[in-house]
């Protein structure tokens, strides 16, 4: 009936949450941005996923989660690997 979808609608609109319900228990959450490479030039692929992982951070705090953001800078591991090869290809000598 009208007069029913119209008032819950008005309720809706009412309700600071707009009617969004948490399913269970708030939990705490970590959102991993981009992690962008050291060793690599920055491109629009960084930016996506961090506009994404923002995106699901906000919708779990409206959902009253904390959440935690966290970006990781790049990996290490290959530039000190490549390090370690050259040093044992070319010996520093005193």
């Amino acid at each position: 009936n009208t007069q029913a979808l119209a008032s819950r609608l008005d309720a809706a609109l009412a309700d600071a949450r707009i009617g969004a319900r948490k399913a269970g228990d708030s939990q705490r959450v970590v959102i991993d941005l981009s992690a962008p490479n050291l060793a690599k030039e920055m491109h629009v692929g960084h930016l996506r996923s961090t506009i994404i992982g923002d995106g699901v951070a906000r919708v779990l705090e409206f959902l009253g989660d904390t959440v935690i953001r966290q970006n990781h800078v790049g990996d290490w591991g290959t530039q000190f690997g490549m390090l370690m090869a050259y040093l044992q290809e070319n010996p520093i000598t005193s």
